[in-house]
């Protein structure tokens, strides 16, 4: 089911990437001549892409385990999902937020300096190169794919819901590298469907910090409903 989720999450994402990746993206040094080429060589950047966020999920699955060592695991998806509806609501940029702090700048330009030097080489393993570092990238759509992580509670289920969020995006960014005079525009504009998205991850994270509580062993069920009667 949470996969499902994050697939979800990700073509809805894509709509984002997009504006933000598509631009770098159509930079990719191709062999125009062969079309098997352009198509391996646009591949290989989107699973490297997806390689750095189930990378990522899985840090962030260990987190979520360790918090939920500590009895937490309730508490986090409620506010994270709380957080994400506010978000949603008042239309708040994760990006701009984030890009204000000086350390994630300092991060941010030395991965568009790398990402400059890899766009001059056109190459199988440069290509998959970018798009590690591409996953690297500040962004929205990816911060929320990586709440949604920490709740999975361990690295592999959080390497996982990533890559799920990451397959999820590859149609799209692969139609912006592949069609000619593909019409980015006319994505951008859904974009406005984003908040929407937002809002449901939002209560599905708080859903299932709600859920957490109930307890789903038939057992249970059959204890409340039909209760042993002392005579």
């Amino acid at each position: 089911m949470s996969l499902w989720v994050a697939f979800s999450l990700g073509i809805l994402g894509s709509l984002h990437c997009v504006g933000m990746c598509g631009p770098i993206a159509m930079m990719l040094p191709l062999n125009a001549r062969e079309k098997s080429q352009i198509f391996a060589q646009s591949f290989t950047y989107n699973i490297g892409r997806v390689f750095t966020y189930g990378f990522m999920g899985a840090f962030m699955g260990l987190m979520g385990w360790g918090i939920a060592l500590a009895g937490y695991q309730k508490s986090i998806s409620i506010v994270l999902g709380s957080l994400l509806v506010i978000a949603a609501v008042f239309s708040i940029s994760l990006e701009s937020r984030w890009l204000k702090n000086t350390l994630i700048q300092s991060v941010f330009q030395k991965l568009k300096t790398a990402l400059a030097k890899r766009l001059k080489i056109n190459s199988m393993s440069n290509a998959f190169q970018i798009g590690l570092l591409n996953g690297l990238l500040p962004c929205g759509l990816v911060y929320v794919a990586l709440a949604g992580s920490i709740a999975e509670g361990t690295a592999l289920s959080g390497a996982l819901y990533m890559m799920a969020f990451g397959l999820g995006t590859l149609p799209l960014m692969l139609g912006v590298m592949l069609v000619k005079n593909f019409n980015r525009n006319r994505f951008i504009r859904l974009r406005k469907l984003i908040p929407f998205g937002l809002f449901v991850f939002g209560v599905l994270l708080i859903y299932r910090g709600i859920a957490l509580d109930v307890p789903l062993d038939l057992k249970f069920w059959e204890a409340n409903n039909f209760p042993i009667m002392c005579h």
